[in-house]
C-alpha cells in the first residue's frame, strides 16, 4: 500500500503560481516566475511552517487551527490539502472544470489518509438581502463545525477581510480562486479530538459571476449578479498512514511549497 501511495503522489502533476488563472494579470508578475509543473514545486522539501501560525490562506483554502494541534500537525494539515489542490490542478482546470476537479481533489485527499464524508452541492439560495459569501460558508460549515472550530474560522476570515488588497493572503488568495468571473475555494477548521485525531471541518464552494471582482469574498453580490454553490464535510487524518508517506509529499511540494501559503495572526 505504502509503495502504491508513493508512487501515485510521484505521478501527479502539480499546478504552479504562474500557471494558475487570474483575471487580474499584474497578479502573476506580483506572485513570481513559472516553474515545472510536473517537476512539483522545485527542489528540497517544503519547509516547516512556524510553530505559532494560527490560520493561512493555503492555495485557494483558508485553514485554521483551534489550539492544542502541534506545528507537525500543521504541517501535514497545509502541505496535504495543498497538494490535493494543486494535484487537482494538474489535471482539470480548477474553474471550468469544477466537479471533476473536486473529485480528484477529493481522490487525492483520500489517498494520502484522509477519510469523511463526500462533498454534496447544493445551489445556496439567498432569499433575501445581498450575498456575502463569506457569511453564506460559514453558516454552511456552522452545521459540521465544532464551536470552537467555527471560532477560529470566523477569526481567520476577519483577519483576511481587515487586509488591503495588495496585501500577500489576500492576493494570494484571489489569484487562486477567481477567473474569468467565476470562482472555487475551500475553507475550513482543524481541531484535536479527544482521541487525539486531527478533525477537519471543510466546506467547499464554487461561483459563477457576471463580472470579476477582487475581494469577492466579501462583496455585496446581488441576487442577479452570481450562482453559489456549497458543500461541507468532515474530515479525519489517519496519522499513522500518512506519515508513511509524509516526506514523499514534501518532497513533491518542494521548497517552493512556503510560496502557496501566506499566514493570517488572528486576534
Amino acid at each position: 500500500m505504502t509503495t502504491t501511495v508513493l508512487n501515485y503522489i510521484d505521478n501527479l502533476p502539480l499546478i504552479d503560481v504562474a500557471r494558475g488563472k487570474s483575471p487580474f494579470a499584474d497578479l502573476e508578475a506580483d506572485l513570481g516566475p513559472m516553474r515545472s509543473a510536473e517537476a512539483g514545486g522545485g527542489a528540497g522539501l517544503a519547509p516547516p511552517v512556524p510553530e505559532d501560525l494560527q490560520a493561512a490562506v493555503d492555495t485557494g483554502s483558508i485553514l485554521s487551527f483551534v489550539d492544542g494541534v502541534s506545528g507537525t500537525e500543521k504541517d501535514d494539515v497545509l502541505y496535504s490539502v495543498q497538494l490535493a489542490q494543486r494535484g487537482a490542478s494538474g489535471v482539470f482546470d480548477r474553474f471550468t472544470q469544477t466537479e471533476a476537479w473536486y473529485s480528484k481533489y477529493t481522490e487525492i485527499l483520500e489517498t494520502i489518509g484522509w477519510a469523511g464524508e463526500q462533498f454534496a452541492f447544493a445551489r445556496y439560495d439567498q432569499s433575501q438581502g445581498q450575498l456575502h459569501m463569506d457569511q453564506a460558508a460559514l453558516s454552511i460549515i456552522s452545521a459540521i463545525a465544532t464551536q470552537n472550530q467555527l471560532a477560529v474560522l470566523q477569526e481567520a476570515l476577519g483577519a483576511l477581510k481587515s487586509l488591503a488588497e495588495g496585501d500577500g493572503p489576500m492576493k494570494l488568495f484571489d489569484f487562486h480562486t477567481s477567473a474569468e468571473a467565476s470562482g472555487n475555494f475551500q475553507m475550513g477548521a482543524v481541531q484535536k479530538s479527544d482521541n487525539g485525531a486531527l478533525s477537519l471541518a471543510l466546506g467547499g464552494f464554487h461561483f459563477k459571476a457576471n463580472d470579476n471582482r477582487r475581494r469577492f469574498l466579501f462583496f455585496g453580490w446581488g441576487k442577479q449578479d452570481v450562482e453559489f454553490w456549497t458543500g461541507a464535510r468532515k474530515l479525519t487524518l489517519n496519522e499513522r498512514l500518512y506519515a508513511d508517506h509524509r516526506d514523499k509529499v514534501r518532497q513533491k511540494l518542494g521548497a517552493a511549497a512556503a510560496d502557496f501559503i501566506e499566514g493570517l495572526t488572528l486576534g
